[in-house]
C-alpha cells in the first residue's frame, strides 16, 4: 500500500511538472527563433558552449535558477530574485526587464506583445 501511495504521488508530480515545449507549436518555436535571433542574439548566445556575450548563455535556461550561470556577473537584484526560469516567469521578465527584476543590468525595454514573448520562450524551451 506505501508503494502505491508513493507512486501515485510521483505520477501527481510527474503531472504537474511543467511541460515546455509540448505547450508549444512548432510555428510558435521558428517564430520565437526569428524573434530571438533579431531581438536577443546581440546579447545572448543559445549555442552549446556558447560565449557569453553582454548577457549569459541562454542554452539550458528553463528550469534553471536566476542569477544562476557560472561564470557571468549578474547584479545583486538577478541573484536576489532567485526565481526559475520556466514559462511564466520568462514571459514576464521579457515583458518588462526591470519590472520583473528591478536593479538587473539588462538594458532591454522589453517586448510588448504577449504572442512574441510567448513565441520567445517557446523557442528558449526547446534550447536544452
Amino acid at each position: 500500500m506505501k508503494t502505491l501511495t508513493k507512486l501515485a504521488g510521483l505520477g501527481c508530480l510527474l503531472l504537474s511538472a511543467p511541460v515546455f515545449a509540448a505547450q508549444c507549436t512548432t510555428a510558435q518555436q521558428h517564430k520565437g527563433e526569428a524573434l530571438f535571433t533579431s531581438e536577443c542574439s546581440v546579447c545572448h548566445s543559445v549555442a552549446v558552449g556558447g560565449a557569453t556575450k553582454m548577457g549569459p548563455n541562454l542554452k539550458g535556461l528553463f528550469g534553471r535558477t536566476s542569477g544562476s550561470l557560472p561564470g557571468f556577473s549578474y547584479s545583486q537584484a538577478m541573484k536576489a530574485k532567485a526565481v526559475e526560469w520556466q514559462m511564466q516567469s520568462l514571459e514576464q521578465f521579457i515583458a518588462s526587464p526591470q519590472a520583473f527584476v528591478a536593479g538587473t543590468y539588462m538594458p532591454y525595454m522589453g517586448l510588448a506583445n504577449a504572442e512574441d514573448r510567448q513565441a520567445v520562450a517557446c523557442f528558449l524551451s526547446t534550447q536544452k
